[in-house]
């Protein structure tokens, strides 16, 4: 089951990622995290997203992003 502080070492890990990831010139509209799952949106192409994920992927060895990437268009009247 893991260790009782094991959530707050998360909480506290990807608080340090976000700021990290704040620093680059590409960010999510909407950046929402629970423990160790992210939910973001993006107005950019896929292909900048997976430039975002290669980007945050860098940061430690041993913890890597991936992505389930959905792409809606809405076409405005």
């Amino acid at each position: 089951m893991g260790t009782k502080m094991a959530v707050a070492l998360e909480v506290f890990f990807m608080a340090v990622v976000k700021q990290i990831l704040n620093l680059t010139a590409l960010k999510p509209l909407i950046w929402k995290n629970y423990i160790d799952h992210v939910f973001s949106v993006w107005k950019v192409h896929k292909y900048q997203v997976m430039q975002f994920i290669d980007h945050a992927n860098k940061h430690h060895q041993t913890i890597k992003f991936t992505a389930e990437i959905f792409i809606i268009y809405i076409q405005a009247f």
